[in-house]
């Protein structure tokens, strides 16, 4: 499972299309909501936070009707995973990070 989120989180920094991008946007939220903490701490260490930061920021409402994510949903996921324990993971980035996901969120 942990080379799984690593794989899909890597994945979903990448170039896909929209469909796969929705895909991997709720697969994400759901390993964070069900994964084992230490175990995704690991797997975000290894993570370019720049990078991560970079794509965060090329989400707008324009991209999310793109994708046809549903916003109520996605704040609804993201209530259930314990923000502040995430933000811990991501390290020094982690306010920076979450509060754009926050932002596209809203």
């Amino acid at each position: 499972m942990a080379n799984s989120f690593n794989k899909k989180l890597s994945e979903l920094l990448g170039k896909m299309d929209d469909k796969v991008l929705t895909a991997k946007i709720n697969a994400a939220i759901e390993m964070l909501k069900n994964g084992d903490h230490d175990e995704l701490a690991k797997k975000l260490s290894k993570v370019d936070k720049n990078e991560m930061l970079e794509k965060l920021s090329e989400i707008d409402d324009e991209k999310i009707k793109e994708l046809k994510l549903n916003k109520s949903e996605l704040q609804q996921k993201m209530n259930s995973v314990d923000l502040d324990a995430v933000q811990k993971l991501l390290g020094e980035n982690g306010p920076e990070i979450m509060s754009k996901i926050k932002d596209i969120i809203k």
